[in-house]
């Protein structure tokens, strides 16, 4: 969702001030540049009820300023015959202008004396607080008792007036005035607008200032200071609010919630606007927090004095909290009261009260993991925004009225919400009804205050006074729900970490701390690629086939059941899902259990997806579509029997094996008594069946370094690290011919994402993984065009089609996978199991597919690839440790990877994963490929400039006759073969393996 809504428009409710458009951070969107009616905020005139405002009077062409020391409402006392002009707005209402101006005292004071400049300075404050009563009665009439005595000398009389004649007083009996006298006292003492709390609060406020000034030089000091402190509200009403910053999927859904979990910090915030909270929530936080806040000029001196009374703390304004919030200062110290109090005065007169109150929805903790209301409400009550496609969202607090049961209005509900979230500020540790049974008791009692409160101050509730039914009905209601702690969202967590990660550093712009605070912070909405219905299946399908009883078909266990990590010591496994078309990672799994950290052989937390791995044979397609490109063919015969490859040395050489051996002779795994498959093995049998010897004939052919040019182009980044890390100028100088067997690690994200090349017609896409990026006020910063991306042909069609017709050949390779499937879809298309004239299988659903192990058995591929989707599957143990003998490709990696790719192709997942004979639930519904763009046909299509052509030697590939296979137009052999054939040209057993690397 979005973090800020667009506000267009004034509030509705006339009672209060103009709202802004947006809220970004605190001030975003605030109107600083006004004309001066519109810059001034209605004051309340007297005997306004509390907590509501008057509509905005016309201007009138004086106003009292409070620095005159005047209070306008004792210029017109009862009984006076002149007329009251209509009510002012006093300047401590004001909106802050752009640049707030400041009017620093002249370096040296003009010589008036100490007590001259103090008590122009305390002329100053004298009308500041006598604006702090402005909701107040006007002063009293003079006492109407009959003059009597004397009249004063200094008061002439006027000759054109008769004296008066003197006459005896009227006086009250003695028991009438005592008892007036005691009405009095006893009203003043109950009063809450005068009563002897707040004259005693205006002294202790005034001999503060005293105090301040007595230690100071001069009067000229103290303002000073007032100024130099004033000046600090702009900045901190200006810094940024801490926002959540959330993670979706291609669909919407929400996966991941990222924010500051660092020491000191509040927690998870989503700033909303003042006009999006409902008036029940205000009335209930200013009823238990700051009773004058609608009328106060940011300070309470009648609660300052009972905090300092009671040494208990308190006594602070909505004001004070907002300014001890935003500038995090927690010094439980007098000299920091002191410094908020002028604070909050200075906020008072540049702000109006309901951009204060927005301020302090949206930076007080409403929870231990809550920052702000929004937060809370999505917590506590399960509320959740409504947004649109482009997460311009309408916020979870407006929904504080909505029953739970019924989805309707019901202002109990609203009450009960509002009255228990406006109890948690107070303390979020002891009222977070989250946390425990205890604080869960304390936050209902809380309540109980806010309800009463808000009874006492006349609050209403759709129109009608609170009264006890209402207050009974709400807490009763809100004893009966029960609150969940917070529960942090991550799902996908590999793919977010890796999500997370690119934006810490594009946001760093090099700097790696300022990108992951401006992540943190800066409350972005990020919708990826991930589909979760195929990441969820894609973690089911892992765990199970590593965890649960699966029947093996090679190895020790062949033809039974076994454990993966019980007895084949294949613990962990990773998956990746990429379309084939757009590069879009649609699924990544890093581990079978991120949350698994006590094991290394799992390491939950290593992406092993995006971490170096030995890819074994599965190297080898990259090595033989090169010497396509430069003229060979699969009907090429490349004999698999022993050879020795120069290793840095002259050819000829033979001074035996080991790591410093000249020469370089690799086995295969498997195979015939000698280790090989025969002399008559083509290109098509030897890449099908993974043979060893042919493909280092065919490196050798190519060249090392093409092979790496070609690899670059193909997305693959880890080769010239590696070539850097060992300090070489070249592929060939640095690993000379091994890399075809898999010596240089490689990472399944990839080698996946190279094989997207051979799926999409050999033009590679680079792998994407963020489609929109939205900022916290909703601008769009990014937006991938699926459409435009752009691509980089690697192969032609031509030789990309000769290289897919080996691997997707599904007969060819049974000599190494007998009577095995996995690599094909045999049991969802029954053409698979016939043997196709051109040696493409199947007629409805094709795929192409190489599996690799390396040496020792540390790691185990599968990786393969549709029109539709690529997927790869790497299984072995997350601390290199060997797996057991006998795991190769299709053992570990092939199943998962078979169940993957159906499943993403769009097959039922019902009848995939069966254990002892019994159907395992499908974990997630049928997926449809079109939802994610996935429209491609099934099968490979045939592109022009190719030939199928019997016209090959049985012996070498030559001209002749023996083999029939895919040739590009114009480089069929001119050249006769061989005419004596020996044996079967596409036969042999052998493996994929070697002295460095198996297949």
């Amino acid at each position: 969702m979005s973090n800020n809504w667009n506000q267009p428009g004034m509030p509705t409710d006339a009672s209060r001030d103009g709202l802004p458009k947006k809220t970004g951070g605190l001030l975003s969107g605030y109107r600083q540049q006004q004309s001066p009616v519109e810059q001034q905020s209605p004051a309340l005139p007297a005997g306004a009820p509390v907590g509501r405002q008057m509509p905005p009077q016309p201007a009138q062409p004086t106003q009292f300023s409070p620095t005159n020391g005047r209070n306008p409402s004792s210029q017109f006392l009862p009984g006076r015959t002149q007329q009251a002009p209509q009510p002012q707005m006093p300047q401590q209402r004001q909106m802050m202008p752009a640049q707030p101006q400041q009017h620093p005292m002249p370096t040296q004071p003009q010589q008036q004396g100490w007590m001259s400049n103090a008590m122009n300075f305390m002329r100053q404050v004298s009308g500041k607080m006598a604006a702090i009563g402005r909701n107040g009665y006007g002063q009293p009439a003079p006492y109407m008792e009959r003059y009597h005595g004397s009249r004063p000398q200094a008061m002439p009389v006027p000759v054109e007036q008769p004296r008066l004649e003197e006459a005896t007083p009227w006086k009250r009996s003695l028991s009438t005035r005592v008892a007036y006298k005691m009405r009095r006292r006893r009203d003043r003492w109950q009063s809450q607008q005068f009563g002897i709390g707040k004259i005693l609060g205006i002294a202790a406020i005034i001999f503060a200032v005293i105090a301040v000034i007595a230690s100071a030089t001069g009067g000229a000091f103290a303002y000073n200071y007032y100024q130099q402190e004033s000046t600090q509200v702009a900045s901190i009403a200006n810094k940024s609010s801490a926002q959540t910053t959330r993670i979706y999927d291609r669909n919407g859904q929400l996966i991941n919630e990222r924010y500051d979990q660092g020491e000191g910090s509040a927690g998870r915030s989503t700033p909303i606007s003042y006009k999006d909270i409902p008036d029940v929530l205000k009335d209930a936080q200013t009823s238990i927090e700051d009773r004058t806040f609608w009328d106060n000029a940011g300070i309470d001196p009648q609660g300052i004095l009972r905090a300092g009374i009671s040494h208990n703390g308190g006594g602070s304004t909505i004001t004070q909290q907002v300014i001890k919030n935003l500038s995090h200062n927690a010094d439980a110290t007098y000299t920091r009261k002191l410094v908020e109090a002028t604070l909050a005065l200075g906020m008072t007169q540049q702000y109006p009260k309901w951009k204060i109150l927005e301020m302090y929805f949206n930076s007080v903790p409403y929870g231990t993991q809550d920052l702000g209301v929004e937060s809370a409400a999505r917590d506590l009550f399960g509320l959740q925004p409504d947004c649109d496609k482009s997460f311009v969202c309408k916020p979870a607090i407006t929904k504080l009225d909505i029953d739970p049961k019924t989805g309707k209005h019901n202002p109990i509900v609203a009450l009960a919400r509002a009255s228990l979230l406006a109890g948690i500020p107070n303390n979020p540790t002891i009222y977070d009804p989250s946390i425990s049974d205890t604080t869960r008791q304390a936050a209902l009692d809380r309540q109980k205050l806010v309800l009463q409160n808000m009874q006492a101050d006349g609050k209403l509730l759709d129109g009608k006074p609170i009264d006890d039914d209402m207050i009974q009905q709400a807490e009763k209601l809100t004893e009966s729900w029960q609150f969940k702690p917070y529960s942090t969202i991550k799902k996908a967590p590999h793919f977010t970490d890796w999500v997370t990660i690119q934006m810490e550093q594009m946001l760093g712009n090099g700097d790696p701390q300022l990108g992951v605070q401006a992540f943190l912070s800066g409350g972005f909405n990020i919708k990826t690629t991930l589909d979760m219905n195929i990441q969820t299946y894609i973690e089911n399908t892992s765990k199970y086939f590593i965890t649960k009883p699966t029947y093996q078909k090679f190895g020790s266990f062949a033809g039974q059941y076994a454990v993966l990590n019980r007895d084949l010591n294949v613990n962990d496994a990773a998956v990746v899902v990429i379309n084939s078309k757009t590069g879009e990672v649609l699924g990544m799994s890093g581990s079978v259990d991120y949350y698994k950290t006590n094991d290394k052989r799992v390491a939950g937390r290593v992406n092993v997806a995006t971490s170096g791995r030995g890819p074994g044979s599965t190297f080898k397609p990259f090595v033989y579509g090169t010497a396509f490109q430069m003229g060979w063919n699969p009907g090429i015969v490349l004999p698999d029997i022993r050879t020795y490859f120069p290793n840095g040395s002259p050819a000829g050489v033979q001074d035996g094996e080991g790591p410093n051996a000249q020469t370089y002779t690799p086995n295969d795994y498997g195979g015939k008594p000698n280790g090989y498959s025969g002399p008559q093995s083509t290109i098509r049998a030897a890449l099908a069946n993974s043979y060893n010897i042919p493909a280092v004939k065919a490196m050798t052919f190519a060249g090392t370094d093409n092979v790496f040019n070609n690899a670059r182009l193909m997305g693959i980044t880890s080769l010239d690290e590696a070539i850097k890390a060992n300090k070489c100028t070249s592929g060939m100088d640095c690993f000379h011919l091994t890399p075809v067997l898999g010596t240089v690690d490689v990472s399944p994200l990839e080698m996946t994402s190279a094989y997207q090349t051979f799926a999409n017609d050999g033009v590679h896409v680079p792998y994407q993984n963020i489609l929109d990026v939205w900022d916290s006020y909703g601008n769009h910063l990014f937006h991938l065009d699926p459409t435009k991306v752009k691509g980089t042909r690697v192969f032609s069609s031509q030789v990309n089609y000769l290289l897919t017709s080996v691997l997707a050949d599904e007969p060819s390779r049974q000599p190494e996978f007998p009577g095995d499937h996995d690599l094909a879809f045999n049991d969802w298309d029954p053409s698979c199991i016939s043997t196709p004239k051109t040696y493409i299988s199947c007629n409805t659903y094709q795929v192409g597919a190489k599996t690799g192990t390396t040496d020792s058995f540390q790691d185990n591929w599968t990786i393969g690839y549709t029109p539709r989707a690529t997927v790869g599957v790497w299984a072995g143990n997350a601390n290199g440790e060997v797996m057991k003998p006998g795991v190769v490709g299709i053992t570990g990696a092939a199943p998962i990877w078979h169940a993957v790719m159906e499943f993403v192709s769009g097959r039922p997942c019902a009848d995939i994963n069966t254990a002892m004979g019994v159907k395992v639930s499908c974990p997630v519904a049928r997926f449809n490929p079109a939802s994610d763009g996935m429209n491609s046909p099934t099968t490979f299509s045939k592109p022009g400039g190719v030939t199928y052509t019997c016209n090959l030697s049985a012996q070498d590939g030559l001209a002749g006759s023996g083999i029939c296979d895919w040739v590009i137009d114009g480089q069929a052999p001119t050249i006769p073969g061989k005419t004596t054939v020996t044996g079967n040209p596409n036969g042999g057993n052998g493996g994929g393996g070697g002295k460095k690397r198996r297949g």
